[in-house]
Order: C-alpha cells, then sequence, then structure tokens
C-alpha cells in the first residue's frame, strides 16, 4: 500500500470514528457509568436475557430510556450480557 492509500484509509477511518462518536446517546461518562454498571449486575446475578439491568440503571439515573435502548439495540445490545459485549465494544472502540 502506497503512502497516499495509507492516508485515505487513515482518513476514511477517522471519518468514521467521528461520525460513531456524534452517534453516542450520552456523554463518555454516562456511557461508562451504564456499561460499569450492567456488567457488575451481569457478573454478579448472570443474564436473563432480557435489559433488566439496562432499564434498571436508566431509570435509576434518569437517561433518555428510547434514545439509549435504540443505540445499543443498533450495536447488538439486546440483553444485558450483549450491552456489556457489544455496545461496550463499540463504544469503547469509538470513544
Amino acid at each position: 500500500m502506497d503512502p497516499s492509500d495509507r492516508d485515505r484509509k487513515k482518513a476514511w477511518k477517522d471519518q468514521q470514528k467521528q461520525a460513531a462518536q456524534l452517534a453516542f446517546p450520552a456523554s463518555n461518562d454516562v456511557l461508562q457509568s451504564l456499561f460499569e454498571s450492567v456488567e457488575a449486575e451481569v457478573e454478579t446475578q448472570g443474564c436473563d436475557h432480557s435489559l433488566r439491568f439496562t432499564r434498571e440503571w436508566i431509570t435509576s439515573n434518569n437517561q433518555p430510556k428510547d434514545k439509549l435502548l435504540a443505540w445499543l439495540a443498533e450495536h447488538g445490545g439486546y440483553c444485558d450480557c450483549e450491552v456489556v459485549a457489544n455496545s461496550f465494544d463499540h463504544w469503547q472502540q469509538n470513544r
């Protein structure tokens, strides 16, 4: 790959990352708190293949439910363990 191709690829990746960041439904601090809380619950209580812990966190932290749940689902977070694995991974790679 020649240097101009590398530069274009890097620019494209940077653009994709920036677009992902703009689509985050909350600040990085809020999302980190969500992921840490849900992960702790899944580790201690297991996943019942619902969004029980995610919904509880959203409610107790007065966050926009529909916006967060839609973003999580868009990134593979259909249950608590998938929130911790899939959605967290997307956020971590793009923050």
